[in-house]
């Protein structure tokens, strides 16, 4: 029986032969996808705004500034505001305190507000930051999550007149915020880049305070163009002389649908939360907007610059003086420039506000040409390893059949881990090219490994400078005491292997665990380094190896 058909029957010869074939294909479908360093493009680094902060101040002195009242009064879950005087009945939802009861005396205006001391003091906030704050319960004492740029001297200023105060401490303002804004913020970073037709794009998160951005094949002034940009999203309602009022945030966009022409001009369809629709149709009364929708315009903003402005449509104004209405259309315009901004305005409507607003603090690019040329530098360096490979192996063993099956299950490996890599889209970059070098070179280490317990059998080699691989054959055969190298199902052979094998398992779990930490704890581009690695170790281990053994041990056996 030929070699060939030995090897054919075994069935990890087969597995490593399949796994291979499907390496290639996946490398030709799906394609592999290059990083910043190799493709050319820009970084940037985004800085979240934004501090926690506890707060020491009295509720009952927030509601008595809001309002101007005569007295504060706690009862229970409930605060009584007396007004004195008639009280603007638009007041209450202005500040905050939504269904609050209000009843009017003969000269003054009580006001029944139900909500927890938490809540007024977020009301408060909100109202003269202009910015969202969220409780932060996980830490305690609780901290108060204020979504913009804001220092501990601002903010013991802002609460100096209702008499509150920051405590003094480090844990009682503590710039940055919370770890679950920060990943709802890279979440839309994320799918506003993808909804672009950026795919792949790298955001990581450094210290709840920084986010980093890879925009491969992208210029520096374009990046900070569509990464810079995203941020509060806001909707407005023209009032009077030019001014206007705020209506909703992102948040009361519940689904946005694809844009699509209508009678010659570009819309994009979106449907707002109940509670939204009802604070809308409010705003639009108030303003005399459903009247006189000429004159009141409805305005779209993202960090305060506008991205849509347009009268608000007669049919939809005269349904809104009956009812509210969650379903709506912004018209953005026909032709190539109307797309365009649909697909725009689709993007914001559809992911919202950022949770936090960012700054770019820092960017850099790499031309496509410096990319391109690091990409020939690191395939020419990885075939400068191999060769390299090759002629230490032919160094040692002094038989150039035994080269050839070594080379090729290196340069397998690599195949291999490319196909996964393409598979899971993941970018190559200096970094990961790197691991893959590594990766030769260590799994050499093993293969030498399994072919120098194959040949010495169970004592201790003799030395193989200048020695034939026939020679040192034979030899291996004279100490197992058989005639020659044995056949592959040889218990004397099994032996070998698995002697071989308990080395290659303690080496590739050491590899592994040492790779770890960069890989859980990401430091940029090492991540890459760390995952090629470990990726490299379980395939190799697993299925290149085993059968490598295998053949090795048959091209041992023949005479």
């Amino acid at each position: 029986m030929s070699l060939f058909e030995e090897l054919s029957k075994d069935r990890r010869v087969v597995l490593y032969a399949a796994f291979v074939a499907l390496a290639i294909i996946s490398i030709g479908f799906f394609g592999l996808k290059f990083g910043l360093d190799l493709e050319g493009g820009s970084y940037l680094q985004l800085q979240l705004q934004g501090a926690e902060a506890q707060i020491d101040v009295s509720p009952e002195k927030i509601l008595e500034m809001q309002f101007n009242a005569s007295s504060v009064e706690k009862h229970g879950q409930s605060y009584v505001v007396t007004v004195p005087g008639t009280l603007e009945s638009t007041l209450t939802d202005d500040l905050g305190y939504v269904g609050a009861k209000i009843a009017k005396g003969d000269n003054s205006t009580k006001i029944t507000i139900i909500e927890s001391p938490e809540t007024i003091v977020i009301n408060y906030l909100k109202k003269n930051l202009d910015a969202d704050v969220q409780l932060n319960v996980a830490v305690a004492p609780i901290r108060y999550e204020i979504r913009t740029n804001v220092t501990r001297e601002s903010l013991n200023a802002l609460l100096a007149p209702v008499g509150g105060k920051v405590p003094p401490g480090e844990d009682a303002f503590v710039m940055g915020v919370s770890k679950e804004t920060v990943d709802e913020t890279k979440k839309v970073l994320d799918s506003k880049l993808n909804r672009l037709g950026l795919q792949d794009i790298k955001v990581r998160v450094v210290d709840n305070k920084y986010i980093l951005i890879d925009l491969a094949g992208m210029d520096v002034v374009a990046a900070q163009e569509v990464v810079g940009k995203p941020g509060k999203f806001e909707i407005r309602i023209q009032t009077e002389n030019n001014q206007s009022m705020h209506v909703l945030y992102g948040d009361a966009v519940e689904s946005v649908e694809i844009p699509d022409p209508r009678n010659g001009g570009w819309g994009v369809p979106f449907v707002l939360s109940e509670e939204g629709a009802m604070v809308f149709q409010k705003a639009a009364i108030d303003s005399g907007a459903t009247k006189r929708p000429e004159d009141h315009y409805i305005s779209m903003y993202l960090d305060k610059d506008e991205i849509f402005s347009a009268p608000l449509a007669p049919e939809l104004a005269s349904s809104l003086q009956k009812a509210p209405s969650r379903s709506m259309q912004a018209t953005v315009g026909g032709g190539d420039a109307g797309s365009v901004k649909a697909k725009e305005l689709y993007i914001h409507l559809r992911e919202g506000a950022l949770p936090v607003n960012v700054e770019v603090v820092g960017s850099g690019q790499v031309s496509a040409a410096l990319g391109r040329q690091f990409k020939i530098q690191m395939v020419i360096a990885g075939l400068i390893a191999l060769m390299a490979v090759a002629g230490m192996i032919y160094y040692r063993y002094r038989e150039r059949r035994i080269v050839l099956p070594m080379v090729t299950t290196s340069f397998f490996e690599v195949v291999m881990m490319l196909g996964v890599w393409a598979v899971a889209g993941w970018q190559l970059d200096l970094a990961s090219l790197a691991g893959i070098i590594m990766v030769i070179g260590t799994g050499v280490d093993q293969l030498v490994i399994i072919t120098d317990e194959l040949m010495k059998g169970g004592e201790a080699a003799v030395s193989t400078v200048g020695r034939s691989i026939k020679e040192r054959a034979a030899d291996a055969a004279e100490k197992a005491g058989v005639g020659n190298v044995v056949a592959t199902t040889n218990k004397v052979y099994l032996a070998r292997l698995s002697k071989a094998f308990m080395i290659i398992m303690g080496a590739a779990a050491t590899t592994v665990v040492a790779m770890l930490p960069l890989l859980v704890m990401g430091f940029g581009s090492l991540t890459g380094f760390a995952l090629i690695i470990i990726l490299g170790v379980i395939l190799g281990t697993f299925i290149a190896r085993p059968a490598y053994g295998r053949i090795i041990g048959h091209i041992l056996a023949t005479d």
